[in-house]
C-alpha cells in the first residue's frame, strides 16, 4: 500500500513569494547596475562613516553581494522547510521567514544598489554621498511587501509542539533527594552554518582593513562578538534538583533559572526547530514560548505560574521532566 504524497496548500504562492520573487529582485538589481558600469568610478566606495566614504574595492562586490546573499538565504531557509506539506502547510513562524527573505531582497538591492547609482558620473568615489536614504527607503519598501507577502500566502497551521506527552513524578522516598543535568550542543548541521557565518563575518573584517582603516575596529568587534556569541549559542547545562530548573550557556550567559515553587506544568514535547521556533539558538515563539533549541527531537517544556513557557531540546527529556515533575509536588506539599 502506498501513501500519496502531500501538497503543501498555497504552493504555488509560497514558490512565487518565497523563492522566485527576492531572487528576482536581487537579479533585476544586478542586472540593472551591470549597465551603469561605464559610469561608476574605479574603484567604487563600499563603507561609509559619519563623515563620508571612507572604505573603497571593486565594484563586483557591491553589484553581486545582494544576489548571493539572497540566493543563500533562500535556498538554507527552503531547505529547511521541506516538512511543510507534511504538516499541512506553513507555521507561523516559517511564514516569518518566507517573508523575511523579501524584507531582506528589498532591503540589499535597494541599500547597496541605490548607494552606486549615487555614484554614477563621479570621478572619485571618494565624494559619494552617504548610504541613509537608499536604506531607509529599501528598508520601508522591504517591510511593505514583506507585509503584502504574508496576508498572500495561506493561513498559518498550528506548531507540532502542541504534540505532547504527559510524565508522571518519580517515585521516591520522601527524605531521598533528587539531581538530573546534561550537557547539550547544537547538531552538526548548524554548526557548518554558524561557521560560515563566523566565516564570513572574518573575511569582511579584513576587507574592511583593506580599503578603510576606520573601520577596522568596528568590524574586528563585530567578528569577535559573531564567534562569542556562536559558541556561547551552541553549549548549554541544563539542570534540575532542588533549585528548579536551570539552563546556562557553556560560557556562563545566557542563562534562565526557575524555581520549582514557580513552576505550573512541565512535560515533554516534539519541537520542529523552523516550523515551532523560526531556527535553532534562544528563540521566540507564539505562546509566550522561549526556546533553547539545538536541535529536532524531544524537548522539555516548563511552563511558569505566570503562563510563560520554556522549551529546551535535551536528551533524555522524559527524565528531566519527571525529575521536575517530583520537585514541584514537594514544592506544594
Amino acid at each position: 500500500m502506498t501513501t500519496a504524497p502531500q501538497t503543501m496548500p498555497g504552493r504555488r504562492r509560497y514558490l512565487v513569494i518565497g523563492v522566485i520573487l527576492p531572487i528576482l529582485i536581487a537579479l533585476v538589481g544586478a542586472i540593472v547596475a551591470l549597465t551603469w558600469l561605464p559610469d561608476l568610478p574605479d574603484p567604487v566606495a563600499i563603507h561609509w562613516d559619519s563623515n563620508g566614504a571612507d572604505g573603497f574595492g571593486s565594484v563586483w562586490i557591491m553589484i553581486l553581494m545582494p544576489l548571493a546573499i539572497v540566493t543563500v538565504v533562500t535556498v538554507a531557509s527552503g531547505l529547511s522547510l521541506r516538512g511543510a506539506p507534511q504538516r499541512g502547510g506553513l507555521t507561523s513562524t516559517e511564514k516569518i521567514i518566507v517573508v523575511t527573505r523579501m524584507f531582506l531582497s528589498v532591503l540589499l538591492t535597494i541599500g547597496v544598489i541605490g548607494s552606486l547609482a549615487a555614484q554614477r558620473g563621479l570621478s572619485d568615489a571618494a565624494a559619494a554621498p552617504n548610504i541613509a536614504t537608499p536604506m531607509i527607503v529599501g528598508a520601508i519598501g522591504g517591510v511593505l511587501l514583506a507585509a503584502v507577502a504574508w496576508f498572500v500566502l495561506p493561513r498559518a497551521v498550528p506548531a507540532s509542539f502542541d504534540e505532547e506527552t504527559e510524565v508522571e513524578p518519580l517515585d521516591l522516598a520522601p527524605t531521598e533527594n533528587v539531581y538530573w543535568s546534561r550537557t547539550v550542543r547544537i547538531s552538526g548541521g548548524i554548526v557548518v552554518v554558524l561557521a560560515l557565518v563566523v566565516a564570513l563575518t572574518v573575511g569582511n573584517a579584513i576587507a574592511t582593513a583593506r580599503g578603510s582603516s576606520s573601520g577596522l575596529p568596528f568590524a574586528l568587534g563585530l567578528a569577535v562578538f559573531v564567534l562569542l556569541l556562536s559558541v556561547g549559542m551552541s553549549f548549554w547545562r541544563v539542570r534540575a534538583d532542588r533549585r528548579g530548573f536551570a539552563v546556562r550557556g557553556i560560557l556562563g550567559w545566557p542563562q534562565v533559572s526557575i524555581p520549582a515553587n514557580e513552576v505550573a506544568d512541565v512535560r515533554v514535547v516534539r519541537v520542529n526547530p523552523t516550523a515551532d521556533f523560526g531556527g535553532w539558538g534562544w528563540r521566540v515563539a507564539p505562546g509566550r514560548r522561549t526556546g533553547i533549541i539545538l536541535r529536532a527531537g524531544e524537548a522539555i517544556e516548563v511552563t511558569r505560574r505566570n503562563g510563560k513557557r520554556l522549551v529546551v531540546t535535551v536528551d533524555d527529556a522524559e527524565t528531566a521532566a519527571r525529575v521536575m515533575q517530583t520537585l514541584v509536588a514537594r514544592s506544594a506539599a
